[in-house]
């Protein structure tokens, strides 16, 4: 290929307890067990509250204790399809459960009945949300209380409450997103929350994630959200360096504002926190359909807002700032974050986006481009990295179709031309989603989560709660 120069970015390591390095966050665990957050223990008891109908309730029981003894995978035979050990102190998941009458919210028959009779699907919905709210505070109010609630949806309130036009089992309306509003009531009560679509929980349908696919996710989620902390960490990431990731949002309802969601923020060891940005200016223009930009005022406050809470978790302020966004850097917004930023001394800014038409294909072999591929184009106005791929670790590319690369676009002027050193930090932040247990994503969790977080803060509601920094009460 013509004038590209094409490179791999060795795999990002991962460090488990007692400072262990893998690849692999399930061989991680596995082997080594998670990060120790204080004192350290062989077995850590989560408290699990559960708010549904009864049957729904006894499924995520059944299902519950089939994750401490251990769920089989149907195709084990694939090196990314593993067993799930279960909780036992010798597999190294390191936890348990328990879970007492108490820590239960019951959706009675006569209460779905009363939902199903409600004229409109905005009344069911409204209904149904008062309902799960009045439980999950209820759960959550006793002594001691759950430090997880889950809420498995019933069949019959998806059914009432779902868009009929629609084969999704989501239940949203134009004004409401029942997932948004669980977390919202999640965050309300100190409790992280995680729904189970009945799709999921009964393991129905086509194209369903398999019982131990769910397990692995669903243990790692626990610890992460009963722990409060996170079950690994990166091996290598620079020292006082912000990195940061934007997204964007607007409120539901009429005249909603557009406001900017960071989500994410990391530091070098490894924490993370979420900062809501407030209402900003749009100055996209006609021009440039489907972005948002920032002014130049608002990007200044939004880097003083992000530095602050920096400064704040690590005492001191960072050398470097590094900042991800979906749509390209006008100068404009560029010149307001290094505004903000002006005590920092380097500063790199870089648009990520997640589609292009370019695609390497083998010159010999079967395996399609590696994972971690990176291929820079004269003029190194951007370049094109491999963030899916074929995975040697695991002997295997896990996607459809030809893998394809993502964008990375830095900005001219906020760039150290280091494209090498900063597509590795983009590549290490696809292995930090811990909601899941997958090797890696798409996208660094600098982008990929703050479009999560964004959809929970664009509910009204959001903005009477007052909004915890953690990430695990959006996951």
């Amino acid at each position: 290929m013509t004038g590209f120069e094409i490179t791999r970015i060795p795999e990002p390591k991962l460090v488990f307890a007692d400072g262990e390095e893998n690849k692999d966050p399930r061989a991680g665990l596995l082997e080594h067990g998670p990060c120790p957050i204080s004192e350290k223990v062989d077995i850590e008891v989560v408290n699990v509250g559960i708010v549904g109908s009864s049957r729904s309730i006894s499924r995520m029981e059944e299902l519950l204790r089939g994750m401490r003894s251990g769920i089989r995978s149907n195709e084990n035979r694939k090196r990314w399809k593993q067993n799930f050990p279960g909780f036992d102190s010798k597999t190294g998941i390191g936890i348990d459960y328990q879970t007492l009458d108490e820590w239960k919210g019951r959706i009675r028959p006569k209460d779905m009945q009363q939902i199903e009779e409600l004229p409109s699907r905005e009344d069911r919905v409204n209904f149904t949300l008062k309902l799960f709210n009045s439980h999950i505070q209820r759960v959550c109010s006793q002594t001691p209380k759950p430090d997880v609630v889950f809420v498995p949806v019933p069949q019959r309130i998806v059914d009432s409450c779902s868009d009929p036009s629609t084969d999704t089992q989501r239940i949203r309306t134009e004004t409401t997103n029942f997932h948004s509003q669980i977390k919202i009531s999640g965050m309300k009560n100190r409790t992280p929350t995680q729904l189970l679509l009945p799709r999921t929980l009964y393991q129905e349908g086509e194209d369903v994630q398999e019982e131990s696919e769910l397990a692995w996710n669903l243990a790692v989620g626990m610890l992460y959200k009963a722990r409060e902390g996170r079950p690994w960490k990166l091996a290598k990431l620079r020292s006082r360096t912000c990195y940061a990731g934007i997204s964007f949002y607007r409120e539901r309802g009429e005249g909603g504002e557009t406001r900017a969601a960071l989500a994410q923020v990391f530091i070098e060891n490894g924490r993370n926190f979420v900062i809501e940005g407030g209402e900003v200016e749009d100055i996209s223009g006609d021009d440039r359909p489907g972005e948002t930009h920032l002014s130049r005022e608002d990007a200044q406050r939004l880097a003083e807002d992000i530095l602050e809470q920096y400064g704040q978790y690590r005492d001191v302020y960072p050398d470097r700032f590094v900042l991800h966004k979906s749509s390209n850097f006008l100068d404009e917004e560029a010149q307001g974050f290094s505004d903000g930023a002006a005590d920092v001394d380097e500063k790199e800014f870089a648009a990520v986006r997640e589609r292009h038409p370019f695609r390497l294909f083998p010159g010999t072999g079967d395996h399609p481009a590696l994972r971690g591929t990176l291929a820079i184009p004269p003029g190194r106005r951007e370049c094109y990295l491999y963030t899916q791929g074929y995975v040697p670790e695991q002997s295997v590319y896990n996607g459809p179709g030809t893998p394809n690369p993502i964008v990375i676009h830095p900005h001219e002027e906020y760039f150290s031309q280091d494209y090498r050193r900063f597509c590795q930090e983009i590549l290490s932040f696809t292995k930090l989603d811990w909601n899941s247990s997958d090797f890696c994503k798409r996208l660094p969790v600098t982008l990929g989560i703050a479009q999560k977080v964004g959809g929970i803060l664009a509910e009204p509601e959001a903005s009477d709660v007052n909004l915890d920094t953690h990430y695990y009460y959006y996951m």
